[in-house]
C-alpha cells in the first residue's frame, strides 16, 4: 500500500507503519546502519590557509562537527554521529577546520555522507553532501 505524502507516494503496510519495504514484504532494519564513528576524525592544521572572518567565522568561535551516512537511492540516513568538538581556530585566521579522517560507512549501504555544522549558540545545519564512499577529507568554508 502506498500513501500520498505531499507529491510522494510512501510505501506502508496497513497497520501505517512506513518503515515497512513493500518490495520485501518485511520490515527495514534501520538499526543495523550504525552511527560513523568519529573516534579517529581530525583536522589538518595546515588548511587554516584563507582568512574567512565574516560571521560566524570571527574571533572566539567554537564549532562542532557530525557526520552521518546517507543513501541516494533509498533517501535513507542514518544517525548522526556524535559531535566532533568544540572546536577554535588555534592560527587565529578564523578560516574553517580541513576535516580529515572523516568516517567511511563499514557496512557499504552509504552512497554519500553528510557533513553537518554548529557554532556555539546557534543551530545545526548541513553543509555538505561528499558525494561519494571513499573521499576522507572536507575543507570546510561554508558562511
Amino acid at each position: 500500500m502506498k500513501v500520498m505524502e505531499g507529491n510522494e507516494m510512501t510505501p506502508m503496510n496497513e497497520t501505517g507503519d512506513a518503515s515497512f519495504s513493500e518490495a520485501t514484504g518485511s520490515p527495514r532494519d534501520m538499526s543495523s546502519w550504525p552511527a560513523p564513528d568519529i573516534s579517529r576524525m581530525g583536522y589538518n592544521p595546515a588548511n587554516f590557509a584563507y582568512w574567512i572572518g565574516k560571521s560566524p567565522w570571527v574571533a572566539g568561535y567554537s564549532v562542532y562537527y557530525a557526520i552521518s551516512f546517507y543513501d541516494a537511492e533509498t533517501q535513507e540516513e542514518s544517525a548522526r554521529s556524535a559531535w566532533w568538538g568544540p572546536k577554535t581556530d588555534p592560527k587565529k585566521l578564523y578560516g574553517g577546520f580541513g576535516l580529515i579522517r572523516i568516517p567511511v560507512d563499514p557496512t557499504g549501504r552509504a552512497t554519500a555522507r553528510r557533513v553537518w555544522r554548529k557554532f556555539e549558540g546557534q543551530p545545526e545545519k548541513m553543509i555538505c553532501e561528499i558525494p561519494d564512499t571513499t573521499t576522507t577529507k572536507y575543507q570546510d568554508d561554508v558562511l
